[in-house]
């Protein structure tokens, strides 16, 4: 009856009759008793309690296969869940569990879905819509059970972990997490570096361990800039490597030796103070917080503040006390005469509020270099001391908040600094606390120092002290936030070191739901509101960072708030919980299938994120990682999309288009997937380049015009490199930046609408029937 019902054929005696005999099985006795007991019109009824007990059988098998694999062959217990599942989701999905499917099968199989193409007639469309016209030209459609690679270059950004400070071109330190687009950072040669994009998401972090500087957290694609610290072959000291974290933990150690982390000085341009920095300096030191006076002993302090208190048309008064430290004080020095209080050195401590709350105003810190250089050496004639043996000068602070200002001074000019907290006592009077060190290190004698014991020698050392070893190290899988500057995208950190495709797959997600189908998206690098947020942008045509401010017209809002309506009622599943195994994936999207079965694809963004139980490498991980996708894919009978990152080898290349070989981790990703495809943006490369050659000039003091032209839209080419059941070559796409969004190059912003041919011709009397590979 079941296979009567399948075939579209009458159940009743004769073609029951028929098909026993065709069988062998046929018993005319038997056949009469069921006919007797069971009517034709209670077939139905009779079918669904078949179908019913030999569900019940296969669960009762299955408990007992539960039994078995787990006591009796104490497999594993992903292995066991995994078994259970796909047992449990087959015998829901009324899905055979034999080891074997027999021709017979087979053959009706084929002929469902021949009868499946031929309802279509001539359609160039055969599986699941990809939501471009010419991508559905050379693919027919992503087949059910086909697994889909995406990759696309890494992007250029850079990525911290949460609370990284980086050195905004204003001279603050900002959280990266705060940045915004369009705001400018610090470059490493003193000039801007725009915010061209943000990047969120998670992966793995690793901490960067500085020998001399601080220790920041990178994710794992992270580029670290580094400079060759010796001579060798072809490498000259001081060439710059830009390398990402990921193939720096590969290198030997002679390599992580011949390269080091750098940091550089910073050029502020020069603002009006109306204190003398080096006065400034003695103050923060050695000066009365509540007034003017400063306490000092040195002849060289004398000198100056005499010479000081002339330049203000003021005098130098002095007051001295046994067994105490002498105290000057720049005043008017008598009373009596009308007196210009403008040029008053009190009224100036007091408007820049530094009277009871010593600290360096940012003024003094963001100026030029000569102005730094003698705020800091005031600070080390009053607090400092210079360790003549070490070449090492020291300035100790009871106020972190002033000690760590200290420091991102001397980190400004390019010395190397460290900073560190410290128990000092005095013993004769029992008294303790806390005080905070810092440490400098570097051509000491550009700072101009006046007391003669503190004035550094020319360092005897041939090492560079901007340079420093660095050692990276796991941490784990975190948030990271990132961003894509324009330049060479080198940026600095807060201590001067140098650090240097959803949108498509969200496309194809767009058009899949708009049909009412149902799509299962497994985000381990973005949040759910994220990805929600460029739908929303792609749909309504609003820029995306208006839509991330709020900065909207009122139509906008009426739009946004037509198209959230809309969006809320469609089959759009994401898992954002950042982690994820072959297993959890496996688990998740049956159960999901099994809920929704209006579910016709799976993505998963991106592949080097997902994690495995493999000990013995990444490769090995990414090759079971690929494999359990593909045949999950079958199993569900829904295309599975998975995002790849390309390794940097198409950086070195002067043809930047992606090859298959440039798949990263794994050879098995080519080998497993039904379809690989490549993004190629050519104006990436081509502003790169541009921007190369116009910074080169620059440097050696040429006039140069920058030719490379941003558009709102780029030309796109999507690189079909491999597809098992159809050609390869390219399909032509546009990049629309605003709303990151991707449309077919002769299409432009129109809708996309799947177009059939004219006829559907009839092809039940031709003999030769040219059907595509299914």
């Amino acid at each position: 009856m079941e296979e009567l019902s399948r075939e579209s054929k009458p159940i009743d005696e004769e073609f029951l009759k028929s098909k026993l005999n065709s069988n062998g099985n046929y018993d005319e006795v038997a056949l009469l008793d069921i006919m007797a007991a069971n009517p034709i019109s209670n077939t139905d009824a009779y079918l669904g309690e078949i179908k019913s007990r030999s569900s019940k059988r296969a669960l009762a098998t299955l408990a007992t296969t539960i039994k078995k694999v787990t006591v009796e062959d104490d497999l594993p217990v992903e292995e066991v869940m995994n078994l259970v599942e796909k047992k449990l989701y087959e015998i829901t999905q009324n899905a055979t569990s034999e080891d074997f499917r027999e021709s017979k099968e087979i053959t009706l199989a084929m002929l469902e879905e021949m009868n499946r193409l031929k309802a279509l007639g001539n359609s160039k469309l055969l599986g699941i819509d990809t939501g471009f016209r010419n991508l559905n030209d050379k693919t027919q459609g992503f087949g059910k059970g086909d697994l889909v690679i995406i990759a696309a270059r890494p992007a250029m950004g850079k990525c911290c972990g949460k609370g990284t400070k980086v050195l905004m071109y204003s001279g603050e330190l900002k959280k990266v997490e705060n940045i915004q687009v369009g705001e400018l950072l610090m470059g490493d040669d003193s000039t801007p570096r725009k915010v061209l994009s943000l990047a969120r998401g998670r992966e793995e972090m690793y901490w960067v361990r500085q020998n001399k500087g601080i220790d920041y957290r990178v994710n794992k694609s992270h580029i670290l800039s580094l400079k060759r610290s010796r001579n060798g072959g072809k490498h000259k000291h001081g060439d710059v490597l830009n390398i990402e974290v990921s193939d720096y933990i590969k290198k030997s150690n002679k390599f992580k030796t011949n390269y080091k982390g750098y940091k550089v000085g910073v050029i502020f341009r020069e603002q009006q103070v109306e204190i003398e920095p080096y006065f400034l300096g003695l103050w923060l030191g050695d000066g009365t917080c509540s007034n003017v006076a400063i306490a000092t002993q040195d002849k060289e302090i004398v000198a100056y503040l005499e010479a000081y208190a002339s330049r203000i048309d003021l005098q130098l008064s002095s007051r001295f006390q046994e067994d105490k430290c002498p105290i000057y004080s720049i005043t008017k020095g008598y009373t009596g005469v009308a007196f210009d209080e403008d040029i008053s050195l009190q009224k100036k401590l007091r408007d820049e509020n530094l009277l009871n709350n010593k600290h360096i105003p940012k003024k003094y810190l963001i100026n030029s270099r000569k102005n730094r250089l003698e705020l800091l050496a005031g600070l080390i004639d009053s607090d400092g001391y210079y360790d003549d043996r070490f070449h090492v000068m020291e300035i100790t602070q009871k106020s972190e908040d002033l000690a760590k200002q200290i420091k991102f001074l001397a980190d400004s000019l390019g010395f190397r600094c460290s900073f560190k907290s410290k128990i000092a006592r005095i013993k004769s009077i029992g008294y303790e606390c806390e005080v905070y060190r810092v440490r400098i290190v570097g051509n000491l004698e550009e700072i101009p120092t006046k007391i003669a014991r503190k004035k550094a020698r020319p360092s005897a050392s041939n090492r560079n002290h901007q340079h420093t070893g660095i050692t990276v190290e796991y941490d784990k899988v975190d948030d990271y936030y990132g961003f894509e500057i324009d330049g060479n995208r080198l940026f600095l950190l807060e201590d001067m070191t140098v650090t240097h495709n959803t949108s498509l797959v969200l496309n194809m997600t767009q058009k899949v739901i708009e049909r009412g189908e149902g799509v299962a998206f497994f985000s381990l690098e973005m949040p759910a509101e994220q990805l929600m947020l460029r739908l929303l942008s792609t749909e309504t045509s609003i820029p995306l960072q208006k839509l991330r401010v709020g900065d909207l017209t009122d139509e906008e809002w009426s739009q946004l708030s037509v198209v959230t309506d809309r969006m809320a009622t469609r089959k759009l599943f994401v898992d954002d919980g950042g982690y994820a195994t072959i297993h959890h994936v496996r688990s998740k999207l049956r159960k999901l299938k099994s809920q929704h079965p209006e579910i016709t694809m799976a993505i998963i963004d991106y592949l080097q994120l997902m994690s495995g139980d493999n000990k013995e490498g990444r490769q090995q991980v990414i090759s079971e990682i690929s494999r359990g996708l593909k045949q999950l894919a079958r199993e569900l009978e829904i295309p599975i999309i998975a995002l790849s990152q390309l390794n940097r080898g198409v950086e070195s290349r002067d043809n930047k288009r992606p090859m298959l070989s440039d798949l990263r981790e794994s050879g098995s990703i080519e080998q497993d997937a039904d379809i690989v495809m490549f993004v190629y943006r050519d104006d990436v490369y081509r502003e790169a380049a541009e921007k190369e050659r116009e910074m080169k000039a620059k440097s050696e003091g040429k006039e140069y015009e920058n030719k490379f032209e941003n558009k709102p839209e780029e030309d796109t080419e999507l690189i079909i490199g491999k597809q098992r059941n159809g050609p390869t070559g390219t399909v032509k796409l546009v990049f629309q930046k605003r709303f990151t969004r991707f449309v077919d190059a002769h299409l432009g912003d129109g809708a996309f609408e799947v177009v059939y041919e004219d006829e559907n011709v009839d092809t039940s009397t031709q003999a030769n029937i040219n059907l595509p590979m299914i």
